[in-house]
């Protein structure tokens, strides 16, 4: 990549205006690695973060993380195994998150590949519940979230085909499916819980929502 493309980038990912250009030009032109140049142009955690949640506020909880997925690509910023200390350290200089503050406990997320899926990460050690998930989902209502082995990971909730109403599995709880998911429907946690369990599923629940309804979704096929 030439050195222009790096200024296009700086000025519009790296919290740069246009008066910064001769500057990003006579530094990148001292640089002769690419890790060094990425990193010039790789902004700040604060500015990310400042700008994610301006977009998050006045536009939509999609448009801020559509934003950080480019970014991420642009700039190669996926994660696989991210936690709060790997800000720039050796390796991992250009590593970036976006911080989430949940009941007063400090989260973070990234994202690991350009199909948009992502990790999110506690700064201190937690136990992760499915009010976690569901609070979790709630600032995410586009994403599926999912707990493995202690790890949270969130994809798109991209569906294929729409969800058919089936039944009312409990007076507070409906069942729905399509083609690849059962999907459990309620405001009730516990309940939508008991009725997942008494279903029965191999791989981990897929955790939703939308306002104040909750969403399970076991997978039908392994």
């Amino acid at each position: 990549m030439n050195d222009e493309k790096w200024v296009e980038l700086a000025l519009k990912y790296g919290g740069y205006m246009g008066q910064d250009r001769v500057f990003l030009e006579n530094r990148l032109a001292n640089l002769s690695e690419t890790k060094d140049k990425r990193l010039l142009v790789t902004p700040p955690a604060s500015v990310l973060n400042a700008y994610f949640a301006e977009l998050y506020q006045k536009r939509s909880p999609k448009d801020a993380t559509d934003y950080f997925l480019e970014l991420s690509e642009a700039l190669e910023l996926f994660q696989e195994r991210p936690d709060f200390h790997l800000e720039g350290k050796v390796g991992t200089e250009n590593f970036r998150f976006v911080r989430l503050n949940l009941s007063g406990k400090s989260f973070g997320f990234c994202f690991k590949n350009t199909a948009g899926e992502a990790v999110i990460f506690s700064e201190f050690p937690v136990k992760i519940t499915a009010e976690l998930l569901f609070e979790l989902a709630q600032i995410f209502p586009h994403y599926l979230l999912e707990e493995n082995d202690g790890q949270v990971t969130m994809k798109p909730a991209d569906f294929t085909s729409d969800f058919e109403w089936v039944e009312e599995l409990s007076p507070l709880t409906e069942l729905s499916e399509n083609p690849d998911f059962m999907r459990l429907s309620g405001y009730n946690i516990e309940d939508l819980l008991t009725q997942a369990s008494k279903i029965g599923f191999l791989k981990p629940l897929l955790y939703g929502r939308d306002g104040q309804k909750h969403f399970v979704y076991i997978v039908k096929h392994f």
